[in-house]
Formats: structure tokens, sequence, C-alpha cells
């Protein structure tokens, strides 16, 4: 099964069925992508096809995103790392390096530290996952303010450098973002937070990677995160928040020889 292999199941996470795709080598490392509030599986089709040579891939769409149907009252990221490991159970993964985007990263960051069985390494790109420094605190305070002012999260998911040269791409994004209709994800209560001690105590490989361009989550903030888990700080510039998709080849390069080096 190499290549072009995909299956297109569902996992049993207590009561909501999260949509899920594999592909790639049957026999591979295993690696699955986690995504932001602006984006679902689909997002992640820059990535799958450059490791699936190499790597199991899994993909599937947070609770209340675009497949997986789930009530907004039980979408808290609380629920993210149980939602993964049903997703890695139902594709036989005893354990995989997980990738984060934004929101993905509580995803990736619980997980690390709730199931660190399951967790070889994570990659934080563009989100600080669900670590709560001084920095961070503030930044979410006010992020509220800045999404509002700039119309709403879609607006700043990429910046408008990748809008100019690229429209098309600027296009699809949106278009993938819109079969989120029933999103409604909570990763701001308190008790969805971990501290950078509890990462530090997993004795995980992390990587975050910061992009010049992100109003959401700006070098500094990533810097503050990467500094008290004790993670090096990968930077590529001229992307904004969404540097999987804006510059996919760079995104992809700093992804191999992180993988390379585990």
């Amino acid at each position: 099964m190499v290549g072009n292999a995909l299956t297109m199941p569902y996992a049993e996470s207590g009561a909501v069925d999260v949509y899920y795709e594999t592909h790639g080598l049957a026999d591979g490392e295993n690696l699955v992508f986690a995504h932001g509030a602006g984006g679902n599986a689909t997002s992640w089709w820059q990535q799958v096809p450059a490791f699936a040579d190499t790597h199991r891939i899994a993909v599937f769409d947070h609770r209340g995103f675009a497949r997986s149907i789930c009530p907004a009252e039980q979408q808290s990221a609380a629920h993210f790392e149980a939602d993964l490991v049903a997703v890695m159970d139902a594709a036989e993964m005893d354990q995989a390096v997980v990738v984060c985007q934004s929101m993905g990263g509580w995803t990736g960051v619980r997980a690390a530290v709730n199931r660190t069985d399951r967790v070889r390494a994570v990659l934080l790109a563009n989100t600080p996952g669900a670590v709560q420094n001084e920095t961070t605190i503030a930044n979410m305070a006010q992020m509220a303010e800045r999404l509002a002012a700039a119309g709403g999260l879609v607006n700043r998911a990429y910046s408008p450098e990748f809008a100019e040269r690229n429209p098309a791409g600027a296009l699809l994004y949106r278009q993938i973002s819109a079969f989120n209709t029933q999103a409604r994800p909570n990763i701001r209560d308190a008790s969805v937070y971990v501290t950078p001690e509890a990462v530090k105590a997993t004795g995980l490989p992390f990587l975050v990677l910061s992009s010049d361009l992100d109003p959401l989550f700006p070098p500094a903030v990533l810097e503050s995160v990467a500094a008290d888990i004790d993670a090096p700080v990968k930077r590529i510039d001229g992307a904004g928040h969404s540097t999987y998709f804006e510059k996919p080849d760079a995104f992809n390069a700093v992804l191999r020889d992180f993988l390379d080096g585990l």
C-alpha cells in the first residue's frame, strides 16, 4: 500500500465520530497531522503527497469540523487528545509524530502530556499549543479583538502577500474553511492548558516553527514558548499564520529535517 492509497472511515471517540483518512506506506513510520481552526483534513493536501512515499499518514477533522459532527458544547479542547488517540487506534498506529498547526497544537501538546506513550515527537507550527505562560495568556486575551477587527479568522489565516501572489491558493483556503459550518472550538478555558514544566516532563522532542508575518501567534510569542519548553525554533519568513499552506516547500523541508533527526 503506497502513494495514493486512501481509506476514509470514522473513529469512535465517546459519542463523537471523528472523520479520518490514512495515506502512504502501510509499514512506514507514523505521521499524524492536526489542523487549525481554519482547516480540516483536506488542508494537508500539500503535505500528504510529500511524505506518503516514506510514512504512514493520518489526517482527520477535529470534532465539530467538516465531517466530524459534534454539538458545540462538546467541542472543548479537553477532548482533543482522546480524539487523536481514537484516530490512532482506528488507524492501528501505536505511536506517531504529531504535526500541529494553530488550534491543532492543543491536540499535540495535550496528547504529549496526557498520552505520552502514544506520541513520538511534536512539531508546533504557528502555535503555542496548550502551553500557558505570561506571554501566551496576554496574546490570547487580545486574540478576540484582533480577529473581530479583521472580520473573522479566515481573514487572518494567511498573509495578504500570499493572497496577492497566489489568489487561487487563497480562494482554495477559503473554500476548504467554508466546510466548517458547525465548528465552535473552545481553546480558551483555563482547564485546557498545560504548564511548560508538564511539557518538559514528557521528555519528548518538540520543534516550534514561526513565521514573520503571522498576526495571531507572532514569532516573539512562539519564541517564549520554545524557551519555556526547551525546544528549538525554526522561522520561515514571507509567510503568515498558515505557513504549511503558504510556503509548503519550506514547511515540508523543516518537517523532513525534524523527522530525520529523530
